[in-house]
């Protein structure tokens, strides 16, 4: 059915009608052909569907271990769009607890990280521990004798689980485990890890946060797309060819190399990535460093360190990117309006200098000076801008389809400019959006 006319907006329903779009109807999956409605990234409705079926029951990432490493240590986040703390208490346990004094609603912490045994709310002075359990009220005389005991406190989100120091949590208590969701991406995130000799990160006090005005599956699309860069990067491109670094043909010719080691893989849940082995930009030059190489050798072996050293994009659905040299996190504020914190990492055990020298080739690309954000946010900002336009909502993501193939594991692999990673990320959208209760939207 057509958008509405005057919005440009696709009515929602579950239920054929006429002028309605099932949620179905939004992704069509064809033989040799994927294409998207445009309303995805332009329709509340759908967003607002969007943190209930997918943030609300998915395993959503919001912190990794080492970003509070000792007792007291805590951040703040949002899971989709709910405020929580990630703490770590006087035993070492990790909690996290919705943002949310359990008298009137204030959240009770500001700050974006720090250390604290507990926290006090600014609306009326209650204070909460570390572990969310309740220590008291101001003017105690207020309340009954047995006020401690009506089980207030911040509450707990369902689900808490951890694998290779990053943290995730759950919203729905009856989900799977993570370690079922994480069954066939579990394998690139040891080798991530492992870019570390001694297979532990560690992370520095800052955060890089950007914000842009479009929808945040944009970003979920970009950061696996391997045909972009030769076009959007190009300024970058030309200035290492200027500098004498690299020529723009060598670049160029790395990407669109067919055959091994030049990789854009769907797996099941959504995820995705790319792998090459050269011409990925802002990612470090680790072959080049003989010592380096040395220590993964000596740690993992020479087959499991070559494999190491392959540059990677990870993409977890529905927020979270492992990069070579940081880990990158979506979050969704509304249908137009997104944000994105990029925590740069520091493989322990690989030496000071290499580690400088990675987060200087970070900060060239990734930084907030750097050329790469700057560029992608231009090209997002474009996409949201040309979505509103209703003459042809439908858009192609077929590029590819006719040549991927599927391995043991589960894997689709196509070449790595193919739009393979977000047809997975789309088919695992549209199986969290089509199930479940009918949206309540004002065309529901």
């Amino acid at each position: 059915m057509p958008p509405n006319p005057r919005t440009g907006e696709v009515a929602l329903s579950d239920e054929t009608a006429t002028g309605f779009l099932q949620i179905s109807d939004l992704v069509r999956d064809e033989d040799c052909r994927f294409r998207l409605h445009s309303s995805l990234y332009v329709d509340q409705d759908i967003f607002d569907l969007e943190l209930e079926r997918i943030f609300g029951h998915s395993w959503i990432f919001v912190a990794h271990d080492r970003m509070i490493p000792d007792p007291g240590n805590y951040l703040t986040t949002t899971l989709g769009k709910q405020p929580i703390i990630v703490s770590r208490d006087e035993n070492g346990k990790v909690h996290v607890l919705f943002n949310r004094c359990a008298h009137r609603g204030s959240v009770v912490c500001r700050e974006e990280r720090g250390h604290a045994n507990a926290f006090r709310c600014p609306y009326h002075g209650w204070v909460f521990g570390n572990d969310g359990h309740l220590i008291g009220a101001s003017q105690r005389n207020g309340y009954p004798d047995d006020f401690l005991d009506w089980g207030l406190k911040l509450e707990p989100v369902p689900l808490v689980e951890s694998y290779r120091g990053l943290i995730f949590a759950n919203l729905d208590p009856d989900a799977h485990s993570l370690s079922e969701r994480l069954n066939t991406a579990r394998r690139y995130i040891d080798l991530w890890c492992e870019r570390s000799p001694v297979g532990l990160l560690s992370f520095s006090e800052g955060i890089h946060r950007y914000e842009f005005p479009a929808n945040w599956k944009l970003q979920a699309e970009n950061g696996v797309d391997g045909y972009h860069g030769n076009y959007v990067h190009e300024s970058f491109v030309n200035i290492l060819e200027r500098s004498g670094e690299r020529k723009l043909g060598d670049t160029t010719k790395t990407r669109n190399t067919l055959g091994s080691r030049n990789f854009a893989k769907g797996l099941p849940m959504g995820d995705g990535l790319l792998e090459r082995e050269d011409g990925m930009l802002g990612t470090f030059d680790y072959r080049g460093h003989g010592d380096y190489c040395q220590k993964l050798e000596e740690a993992y072996g020479p087959e499991r360190a070559d494999d190491i050293m392959m540059q990677r994009n990870i993409f977890i659905f529905p927020n979270l990117f492992l990069f070579e040299s940081h880990i990158r996190v979506i979050h969704p504020v509304t249908v137009n309006r997104s944000y994105i914190d990029v925590h740069p990492t520091y493989l322990e055990g690989a030496g000071d200098q290499l580690n400088s020298e990675r987060l200087s080739e970070h900060e060239r690309f990734f930084g907030p000076s750097g050329f790469g954000a700057p560029d992608d946010i231009e090209i997002f900002v474009c996409t949201q801008s040309g979505a509103a336009a209703t003459n042809n909502p439908w858009l192609e993501f077929s590029r590819g389809m006719h040549r991927e193939i599927r391995n043991d594991l589960g894997e689709t692999i196509g070449h790595s400019t193919d739009e393979t990673p977000q047809r997975s990320l789309y088919r695992e959208w549209l199986k969290k959006m089509a199930t479940g209760q009918p949206p309540r939207g004002k065309h529901a």
